[in-house]
């Protein structure tokens, strides 16, 4: 998958800056990068309901040590790394995301979040009335063959307990519309 090795190449320094900053970023690309409420619902709208999640992997492992400085997580520490993709009309993959959960965030009520399955992280969370989110952050990414992508991520926090989640929007988005 060209969009997780655009993301995790170790040699690769992304530069991530506030989502809504001026800089060079698609128009088509600004309000899906920038949308602070759930992304699952943003995308069952432009999906007309045809929204699916389906699970690449998930599995205890060190986090890239960016993603470990994002969390604030001590060196090779490990966390559960969930990646999925985000499947739009006719099962086509909208987005690539990673989400890395400390092992320490999986406690009490937050051990549910280890046995979701296909459904959609975002829609356990965005119900959690104890969720809070910094604010986001985007990146442009390129993968072993030049191809350019967009990404975005923050910390979300559930009772004070913190998971990273990332999201690489994949080309096939390029042309579906932002819903309002």
């Amino acid at each position: 998958m060209s969009a997780r090795t655009a993301l995790i190449q170790p040699q690769t320094a992304h530069r991530w800056l506030p989502a809504a900053s001026p800089r060079k970023v698609p128009h088509h690309w600004r309000p899906w990068l920038q949308d602070e409420g759930s992304l699952t619902q943003r995308l069952t709208r432009a999906a007309q309901g045809e929204f699916a999640v389906r699970v690449l992997s998930q599995h205890w492992a060190c986090p890239s040590a960016d993603e470990a400085r994002a969390l604030g997580m001590p060196p090779r520490q490990i966390a559960l790394i969930r990646e999925v993709e985000l499947l739009g009309r006719n099962g086509v993959p909208w987005v690539y995301a990673r989400s890395v959960l400390p092992a320490s965030t999986l406690t009490g009520r937050e051990r549910r979040l280890r046995l979701i399955g296909s459904r959609s992280l975002g829609s356990l969370m965005f119900r959690d009335p104890s969720l809070s989110r910094s604010p986001l952050v985007s990146a442009p990414m390129r993968d072993e063959n030049g191809q350019e992508y967009w990404a975005r991520r923050s910390v979300f926090r559930l009772h004070n307990k913190p998971l990273l989640v990332c999201e690489v929007f994949l080309p096939a988005m390029e042309h579906v519309q932002y819903p309002l």
